[in-house]
């Protein structure tokens, strides 16, 4: 890679140094790429996608075979990430899928297992009740086990790689709220308040806030929303740690919950009883309201009998969604200096490192991703906006 153009502040500007961000800047330091990256918070903060203390990481998609390329990569990119930055991020502790054997969401999580080739156990509801007491499965469910499933420690994940991707020569502008990008004809502008910074390419992975960046016909496909989580008390906690609880999805109906092992020997995470809500990243309310925890411990009080059923922590994050659940990644806009990665559904942190290097590689190399599926193009031949 030459010399940065000494008309220009960095090669590569980064907006948004959460959970693809930060994988980014890592990924782009590793290649020997300057990067310059804005956060309007700071690398780990709990405001956007990234709180809560662990994201699950699957092996054993029910979204579909064409991610397991990605997973398979991502599971490497996070032991990489852990020995460059001696920290323990990703526990495989394994993971069970719940739902009716007949239903849609067990159907199609055994469907993409065997189009990947990738390993499960099936437990009828007495084999999983004795294995796993800690759940209450009702008639006609069953339990999926995937052994390579775990949990995700994602804000010392995020610390991580930023911290390395600094190490490696980055510069991160913590506290900068960006305004907005302008494409030009041989770089790109970055606006900050009065500040401008010049760099060639752009990639805009801010989460939650990525739409007001975008043009409009872009913003209207993308929607923050709020998502809730929970932590109950466990009445053994022993049973609920890594070496006894997976971490699990269950999906039956209208019903879905997820939840990680104890992180604290105290208590469990459960969330997903309810879907997200449409919100102002900026003004959205974290606190749960009354209805909203009587929902949550009901249903707790019916699936997890181990855990005491009113929650001893509630709060709040937000994440960006897409029209058809699908990520945004790929090029946009008239010159091809401008990417987007975002819009991930609330499904993003365990591919992180992957999707991160397949950008990187599409940015240093001027070339389109590797990610198809993804690629702003599907939405503008399903009517959407063109990408010019």
């Amino acid at each position: 890679m030459n010399a940065v153009n000494s008309r220009l502040d960095a090669e590569v500007g980064v907006v948004g140094v959460g959970t693809v961000g930060s994988m980014l800047m890592w990924q782009l330091a590793r290649r020997g790429v300057r990067a310059l990256g804005f956060e309007r918070h700071a690398p780990g903060h709990d405001r956007g996608a990234v709180g809560g203390e662990t994201r699950l990481f699957r092996m054993a998609y029910a979204e579909g075979a064409r991610y397991t390329g990605l997973l398979r990569s991502a599971l490497a990119g996070w032991r990489e990430l852990e020995a460059e930055a001696d920290a323990s991020l990703l526990v495989q502790c394994g993971g069970l899928a719940i739902g009716d054997r007949d239903g849609d969401y067990v159907g199609g999580l055994l469907a993409s297992a065997r189009e990947s080739g990738t390993p499960v156990e099936v437990l009828d509801r007495d084999a999983a009740r004795e294995r796993y007491p800690q759940h209450r499965l009702r008639g006609g469910e069953v339990a999926v086990l995937d052994t390579q499933a775990g949990f995700l420690r994602c804000e010392p994940a995020v610390i991580a790689a930023t911290t390395l991707a600094e190490q490696g020569g980055a510069t991160v502008l913590r506290y900068t709220d960006v305004d907005g990008v302008a494409e030009r004809d041989d770089h790109v502008e970055i606006r900050a308040g009065a500040d401008v910074w010049r760099v060639r390419d752009v990639v805009l992975c801010a989460g939650s806030w990525t739409g007001r960046l975008l043009p409009a016909e872009w913003e209207r496909l993308l929607e923050p929303r709020r998502v809730r989580l929970n932590w109950f008390a466990a009445r053994r906690p022993e049973q609920f740690l890594p070496d006894r609880f997976p971490i699990f999805i269950r999906s039956t109906g209208d019903m879905h919950l997820y939840g990680a092992p104890s992180v604290d020997g105290v208590s469990v995470k459960v969330a997903g009883m309810a879907l997200s809500q449409p919100v102002d990243p900026d003004r959205f309310d974290r606190r749960h309201s009354p209805d909203e925890i009587a929902g949550a411990a009901a249903v707790v009080r019916d699936l997890l009998p181990g855990l005491h059923p009113d929650p001893v922590r509630s709060d709040a994050f937000t994440d960006l969604f897409t029209t058809d659940g699908t990520p945004l990644v790929g090029r946009i806009g008239r010159t091809g200096r401008l990417t987007v990665a975002s819009g991930f559904s609330g499904r993003g942190f365990k591919y992180s490192p992957a999707l991160a290097s397949v950008v990187a590689d599409a940015v240093v190399r001027g070339t389109e991703g590797a990610l198809e599926f993804m690629s702003p193009q599907r939405l503008a031949r399903e009517g959407g906006p063109a990408s010019t």
